[in-house]
């Protein structure tokens, strides 16, 4: 019987479908599979379901090119060496759509948490630090209604972001690799967006050529007190050139991603409180998550029976 590492621990539910058709080696850990295990498990394998967490780096799919399919639980690919993939004749397949809203969602919650400073003003409580009573200059925020927000990618989460802004009254500007024609949207080159904007959100794919996008220059060209939101991917952002901005106190961020996940505890990000810290939470509704596992499982066994994946990261790889 063929066989299909899952490198994720999965409920029997989700399982079962596999379970009908091969032989299932799952992961039933919290903590990621090592990758050790993940090149052990590999050898005989012919599809595998895996999250971000697991890499597969051009010498591990050149090790396993009998591999049928890939199937990742992720939209982004990143963590996939899509060419070594398509040249060992690999497809991989991801979940593009079934995120958009909540990743759109979170991001504006880390605008608005960021803005009108709720996790610091939440850490003053518990600290014990209201003593006194009203003041008219505790806390002061920034208006998102008032602001000039920026989308660096004006992908389908960028608009629905863009869409869920204009409801603010916020300005909307943006930039995207071609331009796009989105109402309520005013298309700029990206200097001008970093420059102008008092928002600057994150919604492009990681790419070599789009690694550190957000550069060391880019942040120290936004305004003072300016913010930048990223829930796309930690290696868009210069992490090191971010956290001098934020260390004195020019800057604020909200951050779902990061540049090495999980963040070390040695991390200087967690000492500065104009930075809001989630650990890679844009997908992680209910409902969500459990449609990106839907969606894997069904270019999982499209490959495993040799169909086109429904929907294919490397879709050159049939060509």
């Amino acid at each position: 019987m063929t066989k299909v590492v899952v490198t994720l621990p999965l409920p029997d539910a989700a399982l079962a479908p596999l379970r009908e058709h091969f032989q299932v080696l799952a992961w039933e850990h919290s903590e990621p599979m090592s990758p050790e295990t993940l090149a052990a498990r590999l050898g005989d394998a012919d599809g595998v379901l895996c999250t971000l967490n697991s890499r597969f780096d051009a010498a591990l799919l050149a090790a396993n090119s009998h591999l049928k399919v890939i199937s990742s639980v992720s939209v982004g690919v990143d963590h996939i060496d899509l060419e070594a993939a398509s040249a060992s004749g690999i497809p991989v397949g991801h979940t593009p759509g079934v995120l958009v809203d909540s990743t759109a969602d979170m991001a504006l919650s880390l605008m608005l948490a960021t803005t009108r400073r709720i996790a610091e003003a939440d850490r003053f409580i518990r600290d014990g630090g209201w003593t006194s009573g009203w003041s008219t200059g505790f806390f002061l925020g920034t208006d998102l209604s008032r602001a000039t927000v920026g989308l660096v990618g004006l992908g389908p989460i960028g608009q629905a972001v863009a869409k869920r802004l204009q409801g603010f009254g916020a300005r909307v500007i943006a930039w995207n690799r071609s331009p796009k024609d989105v109402p309520g949207v005013e298309m700029v080159d990206l200097d001008t967006l970093f420059a102008e904007s008092d928002v600057v959100s994150i919604h492009a794919a990681l790419t070599a050529d789009t690694h550190h996008l957000v550069s060391a220059v880019r942040l120290a060209s936004m305004k003072d007190g300016a913010i930048l939101i990223n829930t796309a991917r930690g290696g868009l952002v210069d992490e090191g050139a971010l956290i001098t901005e934020l260390h004195n106190g020019r800057l604020r961020a909200g951050l779902d991603v990061f540049e090495q996940e999980p963040l070390s505890s040695e991390s200087p990000l967690l000492g500065l409180d104009n930075v809001v810290l989630v650990p890679h939470l844009g997908s992680a509704t209910a409902a969500t998550r459990q449609a990106m596992v839907r969606v894997a499982l069904g270019n999982l066994i499209a490959g495993m029976t040799g169909k086109p994946l429904p929907h294919c990261a490397n879709p050159g790889v049939y060509s």
